[in-house]
């Protein structure tokens, strides 16, 4: 059996039905019986994650339940590992904390916090949560941080929950061999993820650890379809919506690893307010690239090639198109 994480693929703002929470829950439960790895749950500014996934753990068994991510600036490092560490416990152990920087339209416009130095705050914070998780009293000074005396009033159920990193920027997926589990990355051509992990192995090399420990889970929209066009044509809005109006992580990545044109063509009409030609923009080249559309059986050939580039943990996309029971049908055909 392929080893498969799923994920909820959330646009705010283009999903107009919204999330429905019970067929979230029917999607987790089909991926936990037939042997999906783990779920993520994404957080951006609509639900809150560690709460839709308290409420999947106690209808599953068995997947871990994982955080898709959450920023680092709207929470203290303290917050996270006791978030994190009550979660573990609740879930009996199958907790994985995936971290990311967001970016400074999210951070500023919605949390009103200051955007400085994101990767030093992500170092950090992932430092601060390691020693609460390991029940240590905390004495540390960093540039964001200064924190004293206190520890965890809790024993957690595991001293060492695992942390994923959301990272494009060559220095972010450094930072990630050095102190990370496992690398998130989203709308990175599958074919060159070997460039990302050549980054995170200098970065582990350079601290004597060991990189083929750290698990490589790349997001990947699977749009399962006969219709090789139409799935195409669902796949696209992503990739513009990210390229265009999330900030500078994602045209730089996709401008560095080959599609630079037509990164600055979606972010341009985006930004002129024509969504609709900027989705238009994205390239059938492109979206073979990040994403994986077609006939059942080209989408598990395409998945089957993954590993071969050097992921070890694919996530795909819950689909966003069909009836509750349609989707589970197709999260188990997957694996």
């Amino acid at each position: 059996m392929r080893r498969l994480g799923l994920y909820l693929g959330r646009l705010p703002g283009f999903d107009k039905a919204g999330l429905d929470r019970r067929e979230l829950i029917e999607c987790v439960r089909v991926a936990d019986a037939c042997g999906y790895d783990s779920f993520w749950m994404p957080e951006a500014w609509e639900r809150e994650a560690f709460t839709i996934l308290t409420e999947l753990a106690v209808h599953t068994e068995r997947i871990h339940l994982c955080t898709g991510i959450i920023n680092i600036f709207s929470r203290s490092p303290a917050l996270i590992a006791m978030s994190a560490a009550t979660l573990d416990e609740i879930s009996g152990g199958r907790f994985r904390l995936g971290l990311g920087t967001s970016g400074a339209r999210v951070i500023e416009d919605f949390h009103g916090i200051a955007y400085t130095k994101p990767l030093t705050r992500l170092r950090e914070t992932i430092q601060i949560v390691r020693v609460l998780l390991s029940g240590e009293a905390l004495d540390f000074q960093g540039e964001c941080f200064e924190l004293h005396r206190f520890k965890l009033g809790f024993k957690p159920l595991r001293d060492n929950i695992p942390i994923y990193v959301a990272g494009l920027s060559p220095k972010s997926l450094r930072q990630i061999g050095e102190l990370a589990d496992g690398w998130l990355p989203t709308h990175w051509p599958c074919a060159r993820l070997a460039d990302g992990i050549s980054e995170i192995r200098a970065g582990a090399e350079s601290v004597g650890r060991d990189a083929s420990r750290i698990e490589i889970a790349p997001f990947v929209n699977v749009v399962v379809s006969d219709d090789l066009k139409k799935a195409r044509n669902q796949a696209r809005l992503p990739l513009a919506y990210y390229v265009g109006g999330m900030g500078d992580y994602y045209h730089g990545s996709l401008s560095r690893l080959g599609f630079a044109a037509e990164a600055d063509c979606i972010r341009e009409l985006w930004r002129a307010g024509r969504p609709k030609s900027a989705i238009a923009a994205v390239t059938d080249e492109m979206v073979d690239s990040v994403a994986i559309c077609g006939s059942l059986e080209n989408c598990r050939a395409r998945l089957d090639e993954m590993y071969a580039f050097g992921a070890t943990l694919p996530l795909v996309a819950i689909p966003t198109e069909g009836s509750t029971a349609e989707k589970c049908r197709a999260i188990e055909a997957l694996i």
